[in-house]
């Protein structure tokens, strides 16, 4: 029996992540079983979400914060040791994010010891945010800037200097795509101005992992997969990068921010899926 760990994205709950995976986990064996854990905050879900899905919609964390992200770690971890092991994760979006950081986290903290999981499943991929100021890449420029899903090096690197950065408008995004998809982004990204103006909080200042700066790189085998028109798609292409190229895999289907939805796209990276787990299981 392979056991997964299963972590939804920001605004939707479990039973919304088990009904968009149901197409995929029907092409992976029957003897997989798959444990759904659920965010404990709840937030303001899209409006099509709320015509297609019940609530609650949750997130595991409020804000990107270091504070946050290892809290919501530490939730993760803990359900590990009580409900675990788990032989893999499988994230989409937020739960990738923390999947990945998750991942980290256990790289550095426990050098020696063996993987937290042998295999990641990544579905429309976020980089991974840290849980301390002591790993990962200072990121609150770039939230503060017009760009704020930019994953150029250049900009991660220019915008760290901006230590007293106000909320800009989102030019590049127009005014609709990320408030659309997130409608409290930007009370978001004031409460966490206001967070910073504070300077006994400057450790909680949020930081992020990116292939082009950081050297680490996840050391499992990883399944990645998302849409020719996800908005995150460069931070879905920059989680891919991020994990050990000789054992990464990926399929890129036509769809948006979310799990592949027609039965042929998740056929084929069922396929991805098992390559993974057979390599994690000899260890190729």
């Amino acid at each position: 029996m392979v056991r997964i760990l299963c972590l939804h994205g920001t605004a939707i709950n479990s039973a919304i992540f088990q009904a968009k995976t149901e197409k995929l986990r029907t092409f992976l064996p029957d003897d997989y079983e798959y444990e759904f854990f659920d965010g404990n905050k709840e937030v303001v879900p899209q409006k099509f979400l709320r015509e297609v899905f019940p609530g609650p919609y949750l997130t595991y964390i409020e804000f990107l914060t270091t504070e946050e992200i290892g809290n919501a770690l530490g939730r993760i971890e803990e359900y590990i040791e009580e409900e675990g092991p788990f032989d893999g994760v499988m994230g989409v979006s937020e739960g990738s994010m923390l999947a990945s950081s998750l991942i980290l986290k256990h790289q550095n903290e426990k050098p020696h010891a063996p993987p937290l999981f042998r295999f990641a499943i990544f579905i429309a991929g976020a980089l991974p945010f840290t849980w301390s100021e002591e790993y990962g890449h200072d990121v609150y420029g770039l939230l503060m800037s017009q760009n704020p899903l930019s994953v150029e090096a250049d900009d991660w690197i220019n915008l760290a200097t901006k230590e007293n950065a106000t909320p800009t408008e989102l030019q590049f995004f127009g005014d609709t795509i990320l408030t659309d998809m997130f409608p409290n982004w930007e009370e978001r990204r004031l409460q966490l101005h206001e967070m910073h103006t504070n300077p006994t909080n400057k450790h909680l200042k949020p930081h992020c992992y990116h292939p082009g700066i950081t050297e680490e790189r996840i050391n499992i085998p990883t399944a990645h997969t998302w849409g020719t028109r996800d908005i995150f798609i460069g931070h879905a292409v920059g989680l891919y990068n991020l994990c050990d190229p000789e054992t990464a895999s990926m399929y890129i289907h036509d769809g948006d921010h979310d799990v592949p939805h027609t039965v042929e796209h998740n056929r084929r990276f069922s396929e991805i899926v098992k390559k993974t787990i057979l390599r994690s299981d000899f260890a190729l």
